[in-house]
């Protein structure tokens, strides 16, 4: 039986856009809170964009590369989606979008090799943890002050974790002087840190969502990115590392939409 090709799927970048897509959608259910179908459009054109322009802008730019008309099919699509789905929002939410958009430019900057966010020691994790618990939290502030800081906190958390299995996938293959988690602390050390980071994140599972069957669907995916952390080789292709662990917001928004449609 020949198996199914994920890579072109995976540099697409549509799968990571659908995970940021779901996690987000996630984050509002269990606060009772419908994201508007124009917003979940501006998330995911938006966030689609933004990992092409990583992919395919910056080396086109740095390197010469060219784009080529599939490539920039995509990318004329991803625009097209966010602005159908910013074009109808408040200008806070703009404001918002205009925030993220402008870290996600400094992330990686077009005019030279190794310019950027992302090439200051230790700073990348934590830059793409800021932007996707922004976009996943943005729509509950009119929660009162605590609950929104506890939601803000472990979508943070949910991140950091979640991008843990893909800096040890390239811990060989990041220079040194990034300082990558993985590089500083070593691979058992991280790995442990994530565990503690899950940890917490479950206990402000059962403390943020608003019913009980929310938290332990919660907990499941969780345990689940434990499992995936705990199994992540260097040698494994990355493409399947990522899949894995960018399938697990889609699969903990299905669940829980399965969830509040039939419990």
């Amino acid at each position: 039986m020949k198996h199914i090709n994920f890579r072109p799927y995976i540099k697409s970048s549509l799968h990571v856009a659908l995970s940021l897509w779901a996690f987000c959608c996630v984050f509002a259910m269990q606060q009772g809170f419908h994201l508007p179908t124009s917003l979940q459009c501006a998330i995911f054109g938006f966030g689609w964009f933004a990992y092409q322009y990583f992919h395919f802008i910056v080396p086109a730019l740095v390197e010469k590369q060219r784009i080529n008309l599939s490539q920039a099919i995509t990318l004329l699509c991803a625009l097209a989606i966010g602005f159908f789905g910013l074009i109808m929002q408040t200008t806070t939410v703009w404001l918002i979008f205009v925030f993220v958009g402008m870290l996600t430019s400094l992330y990686a900057l077009p005019f030279g090799a190794h310019m950027g966010l992302r090439y200051v020691p230790t700073l990348k994790i934590f830059i793409v943890a800021l932007c996707w618990s922004t976009l996943a939290t943005f729509g509950l502030y009119n929660l009162t002050s605590v609950p929104f800081a506890l939601i803000a906190s472990k979508a943070i958390l949910w991140v950091l974790a979640m991008i843990v299995p893909l800096e040890i996938h390239d811990l060989k293959r990041d220079a040194p002087s990034l300082k990558t988690l993985p590089q500083v602390l070593g691979v058992s050390a991280v790995k442990l840190l994530s565990y503690v980071l899950i940890l917490i994140a479950i206990i402000l599972a059962f403390m943020t969502s608003t019913s009980i069957p929310f938290a332990w669907i919660e907990m499941g995916m969780l345990v689940l990115l434990v499992v995936l952390i705990f199994k992540v080789k260097t040698a494994k292709p990355k493409y399947i590392t990522s899949l894995l662990v960018e399938a697990i917001p889609l699969l903990w928004l299905t669940l829980s939409y399965v969830t509040v449609t039939f419990c």
